[in-house]
């Protein structure tokens, strides 16, 4: 995984992204808004240039880049 230019911040969001599969969890357990964690995430797809999550009814489905990063 390249991180040059990568704001490490954004990895805490990534992490509980990739335990949660939840956007609105995630958001609770960071103490931040839903809004700021979808956000962060159009920054980390920009990265990895892959959407890493697809949204389902009951939370986010871990494309296969997002799984490897698990």
């Amino acid at each position: 995984m390249q991180l040059d230019n990568f704001d490490l911040n954004l990895l805490k969001v990534l992490v509980v992204l990739l335990q949660e599969k939840n956007t609105r969890k995630a958001a609770e357990r960071l103490g931040i808004s839903q809004p700021a964690v979808s956000r962060a995430l159009v920054k980390i797809r920009s990265h990895f240039d892959d959407p890493l999550f697809i949204r389902q009814p009951r939370g986010l489905k871990l494309t296969p880049k997002a799984q490897g990063l698990e």
